[in-house]
């Protein structure tokens, strides 16, 4: 009886340590997750704010090599339905080797076929990072198409993310390409507000038109 004791006192121990473990292991994954959650969030707004009436936004993700969906899509297509909005596929990307520096991008072609899908959509949101576009290509992009938004960061959270150069991003803002890239960095002279948009502001900065 004293061993079946002694057992017992013991496998309880060992329950309690293996709880307190997983329970502190997994807030210590939520809390490095946190960031990318706002960055959905934040990034939800801002798309559904240029989308105005239409209630469709086309995304363009990576394909499975690159990982499963990221932690930052699926914040932001949860806070796009608990808006109304719908969330459609315009491209499933085939993005390349990531352990290629240089190697690896969002295609043009693959870039150009997502808008020509997505006439109908209030926006075009790539995970995929910006579009590498050579000289002169994004000139031949119909300007009929909706409003671009771009994630450019080194991580999405779960997964690696694009960090597409900052110059040609700015080009392609410039050029009105696309409305608005998240790139890394904290927000310069972020205004207070929530703890959500305050996380955002200390990882991740917005580029526009003319910064």
């Amino acid at each position: 009886m004293k061993r079946f004791a002694l057992w017992r006192l013991a496998a309880s121990v060992i329950t309690v340590f293996l709880l307190a473990f997983t329970s502190c292991t997994r807030k210590k994954v939520q809390s490095l997750l946190a960031p990318s959650i706002a960055l959905g969030t934040v990034l939800a707004e801002e798309v559904m704010q240029a989308a105005g009436t239409k209630k469709q936004i086309a995304v363009i993700s990576p394909d499975a090599n690159w990982g499963p969906a990221s932690t930052v899509e699926e914040a932001f297509k949860s806070a796009l339905k608990s808006k109304g909005f719908s969330v459609v596929t315009a491209k499933v990307a085939n993005l390349g080797d990531p352990m290629r520096p240089g190697s690896f991008g969002l295609m043009a072609p693959d870039f150009a076929e997502a808008l020509e899908k997505s006439g109908a959509a209030g926006a075009v949101v790539s995970f995929a990072g910006g579009p590498l576009l050579w000289q002169g290509e994004g000139a031949r992009l119909s300007s009929q198409h909706p409003p671009v938004f771009v994630v450019a960061t080194v991580m999405l959270g779960n997964v690696p993310g694009v960090a597409t150069d900052r110059r040609q991003l700015q080009a392609m803002l410039d050029a009105g390409v696309v409305q608005l890239a998240i790139v890394d960095g904290a927000e310069p002279e972020a205004a207070k507000g929530d703890a959500t948009h305050e996380l955002f502001a200390q990882n991740f900065h917005r580029l526009r038109k003319g910064d």
